[in-house]
């Protein structure tokens, strides 16, 4: 497995995974070339050795069994209207447990399902949402026309 897969399925950024391999200690990880070869344990996670100072690590342990809960809210698009583009209010949100992302444009790269409940909304009132496995990335967090197209802000599983 490559540098990108692990840390999405770790829940950290690619930058953190690097310092991680670098300092050796990803479990049975090694360079071939100019890439790295990631090992994955019998969950299908890679393994991370703790350090044994400073704050605990927060990548994830094992993949979520729960979907994340795409949000488009509403009552932020019709706030929008007519203010200049600097002023916009982020649309999307992304709920993962108590976790909560705003951004403009998001990607999802694999199956999801689009839920319409009249009458059994979500916990933050939605009727309609997009719930999905799979790690999803926000294209645009700033709503700015030169980050619009590079990746800015990850959102994992």
């Amino acid at each position: 497995m490559g540098t990108k897969q692990a840390s999405i399925l770790l829940g950290i950024s690619r930058q953190r995974l690097l310092v991680l391999l670098a300092q050796g200690r990803v479990k049975g990880a090694k360079k071939n070339g100019r890439f790295w070869e990631i090992p994955v344990s019998r969950s299908g996670m890679p393994r991370i050795i703790p350090a044994r100072r400073g704050p605990k690590g927060i990548w994830r342990k094992q993949q979520s069994t729960k979907p994340k809960m795409i949000h488009v809210n509403q009552s932020k698009i019709k706030g929008n209207f007519g203010k200049p583009p600097e002023q916009l209010e982020p649309v999307l949100s992304v709920k993962d447990g108590e976790r909560n992302d705003y951004g403009y444009d998001l990607y999802i790269p694999g199956p999801c399902q689009i839920v319409y409940r009249p009458y059994q909304p979500a916990d933050c009132g939605a009727h309609l949402w997009i719930n999905t496995y799979e790690p999803v990335q926000f294209i645009d967090t700033q709503s700015n026309p030169a980050t619009a197209r590079q990746p800015s802000k990850q959102i994992y599983i």
